[in-house]
């Protein structure tokens, strides 16, 4: 995780990291323009990949915005990274001059623009809570039936009043096809997060290894050497996906209404 604070410096930009409030705080000092964009992209999607509970772009030192260059800020609020776990994303600070170069390019419309730092971080506290839970496994032929009974037992002490009980089957199934597959592809330690949004219960799995995944479409002709259980996963799953991490490895991914009908849903009800 990040030290109390951290301090990177560029050409013609500073960038400040601090923690407040479980959010990872980036102040920014100088110029946003064509040779310091791609470094604070860079810099905020190695912040995003440590899954704070939210990040403030605090700009209040920035002179200048280049309006090519802003959108360094969109890219980084669609990253896939962003999708799960969901992380908030604001901006806060902005001078005029910065602030009207973003209303220009409707940024705020999809990117909460706030006008101090305070406000920002009231913002991200105010979101509907959510619940987390993470579990270490080894890549061992006992982890897929370790992570099953985890997610039973995950599920029952959370008190979910689930309308449907055979769904907590499914969200072991789910789980265990996406642990297997990281023990037989991947073979490095790995770890298996749940995370509940809403009524929706997102399923992922982090390993060290680059090799990224396919997900095997439904019309697919059955393959005896796809990736494991991932057809089934596609089936069952409301949505899935596969992320690269900055450190090298990934996360295969999975979502599952709770409260809904089971299967696949549109992505914007994802």
């Amino acid at each position: 995780m990040w030290p109390r604070l951290r301090e990177h410096r560029e050409v013609g930009v500073e960038l400040h990291h601090s923690m407040r409030d479980g959010c990872i705080v980036v102040t920014l000092d100088g110029q946003i323009n064509l040779f310091t964009a791609p470094r604070i992209q860079r810099a905020l999607l190695k912040d995003l990949a440590e899954r704070p509970f939210g990040i403030v772009c605090d700009l209040h030192g920035v002179d200048l915005l280049d309006p090519v260059c802003a959108t360094v800020f969109s890219t980084v609020a669609h990253h896939p990274a962003s999708d799960w776990p969901a992380t908030s994303f604001l901006l806060c600070g902005a001078r005029p001059a910065v602030a009207e170069v973003l209303e220009r390019l409707a940024v705020p419309h999809f990117l909460p623009l706030c006008d101090t730092l305070e406000e920002a971080l009231d913002r991200v506290a105010a979101r509907p809570p959510y619940l987390r839970d993470e579990l270490p496994l080894a890549p061992t032929a006992t982890a897929p039936a370790a992570a099953r009974l985890y997610v039973r037992d995950v599920l029952q002490y959370w008190q979910l009043a689930l309308p449907d009980p055979d769904v907590i089957d499914r969200a072991e199934l789910l789980a265990d096809e996406l642990v297997t597959n990281a023990v037989v592809h991947a073979r490095t330690p790995l770890r298996l997060r749940l995370e509940l949004y809403g009524d929706v219960l997102h399923i992922a799995v982090h390993d060290a290894s680059p090799r990224l995944l396919r997900l095997v479409p439904d019309d697919s002709p059955d393959d005896p050497d796809d990736e494991g259980g991932l057809r089934l996963v596609e089936r069952l799953a409301t949505s899935c996906g596969v992320d690269r991490r900055p450190d090298g490895g990934k996360v295969v991914w999975c979502t599952l209404r709770l409260w809904g009908r089971p299967g696949r849903a549109a992505p914007s009800d994802a």
